[in-house]
């Protein structure tokens, strides 16, 4: 089954200021977003939820509090109206279009897992970390796919990626990367050390990193199964470690006060 996950922060002033008018008072290419949300709920149904309203609402007032499946339909409107229409020819030779539109309307696409593999990864992670660290998230209802999550929670969640790949990476057994260092930039190595060193007395952090570590190492040698999200953990394991040091350097907890992960399965 596949999987799409992706993870983004907010500018509340800019929303507020940018976001909300065009989404309440002018077609950004074909069609308003009140027409977009209309056929979107033709097309699905009665199991469509959505609400105009209360989505301007929320990016008037503060798009921190915005839900997973709220965000999903709004950068969905985004895309198709801006990156794959109005901007579509410039999109196709410039990737860096899409942070253009998204930042000029304060939202900040920080990471789009690659693949159905890492999405699984990362999101078993997420799960066996909020085990031991429960987080408290907005949602819509209990079967909403995705999390808001406070900025705090998040960046300590972030911390615990980036010392369990690093661990993964530092022990061998992901034969394609025997060293995590080697593979690293000066300024990801920097913020590696800084990490570490922001943890070294925190016993018990450190205890379920290690007690995490040896769960997949134990089964990454007893198993043969190539979709175990356990196991395809130790493959990831570099991509997901370079891109959380880059989260952490984008983030700013004074200005993002919350993270929304949108996760579709």
């Amino acid at each position: 089954m596949s999987r799409n996950t992706e993870i983004y922060s907010f500018d509340k002033e800019i929303a507020s200021k940018v976001l909300y008018q065009d989404l309440v008072s002018k077609k950004l290419f074909e069609k308003t977003f009140e027409e977009f949300i209309n056929e979107r709920k033709i097309e699905i149904g009665i199991s469509y939820t959505e609400s105009y309203e209360k989505i301007v609402d929320i990016v008037k007032e503060d798009i921190n509090r915005i839900t997973a499946d709220e965000l999903f339909e709004l950068v969905y409107f985004l895309n198709t109206e801006l990156l794959y229409g109005k901007h579509y020819e410039e999109f196709k030779v410039n990737n860096d279009v899409q942070n253009l539109i998204y930042g000029k309307y304060g939202i900040t696409l920080l990471y789009e897992l690659p693949g159905t593999t890492t999405c699984y990864s990362y999101m078993f992670q997420y799960g066996n970390y909020t085990e031991y660290y429960p987080i408290e998230e907005i949602k819509f209802d209990k079967d909403e796919e995705g999390r808001n999550i406070d900025v705090k929670d998040f960046l300590k969640f972030n911390d615990y990626m980036i010392l369990l790949m690093n661990r993964i990476l530092s022990s061998g057994i992901n034969e394609y990367y025997n060293d995590s260092e080697s593979y690293l930039n000066e300024l990801e190595k920097t913020i590696l050390e800084q990490t570490i060193l922001k943890y070294h007395k925190d016993k018990e952090f450190l205890k379920i990193i290690e007690e995490e570590f040896n769960f997949i190492k134990s089964t990454h040698e007893s198993t043969n199964e190539v979709d175990s999200a356990t196991v395809n953990t130790v493959y990831c394991a570099h991509n997901i470690l370079t891109t959380s040091i880059e989260m952490k350097l984008k983030i700013n907890p004074k200005k993002n006060s919350r993270i929304v992960i949108v996760d579709s399965v």
